[in-house]
């Protein structure tokens, strides 16, 4: 897990969720990266078991590796965040953010990113709920999204949707 919380290799990883690329089809995407740091990411990734290699092939005299992330490398489980500490969640929250903050950066520097247009949301919404009914919650709006995890072509683009639930201290 500490590998995956560096700002940029998490950035990877969420590139490479339910996907295939290259580095050269990574580094168009994530182009505020340098190709150099890329590649070496993508080294440390690999070598933590994080990233896998799903296809190779040879390209003007060097080998083309395609990659993808491993699920379970990136996924932490129920017992893994029952054992996580404070501080721990801590890194882990400012990683989630952190990258959340980045990829919207990038897509606003994007050529033509219109919001509205594009349907970007954000907001926050108080709900009154236990415990048990915001880990229901959770589930079902995963479960909602399964399908759109693998809906591909027409005029859909990957769209980035986070979730987080939490208490309000004061309340």
């Amino acid at each position: 897990m500490e590998t995956v919380l560096h700002p940029v290799r998490l950035r990877i990883v969420h590139a490479l969720m339910d996907r295939e690329l290259t580095a050269r089809q990574l580094s168009a995407e994530l182009s505020d990266i340098p190709l150099a740091s890329l590649y070496r990411h993508i080294g440390r990734l690999m070598d933590a078991g994080v990233l896998r290699v799903t296809r190779e092939e040879r390209v003007r005299g060097g080998t083309q590796r395609t990659y993808t992330a491993v699920d379970s490398a990136v996924t932490l489980g129920p017992r893994d965040f029952d054992a996580a500490t404070p501080a721990d969640h801590q890194r882990y929250f400012a990683a989630f953010v952190g990258a959340l903050v980045a990829g919207f950066e990038q897509y606003l520097r994007t050529t033509g990113a219109a919001p509205t247009r594009d349907g970007v949301v954000y907001q926050q919404v108080p709900i009154w709920v236990t415990p048990a009914e915001s880990r229901e919650l959770a589930v079902a709006i995963t479960d909602l999204l399964s399908a759109a995890r693998t809906r591909t072509g027409g005029r859909r683009r990957r769209t980035t949707f986070a979730m987080v639930l939490h208490p309000d201290p004061a309340m």
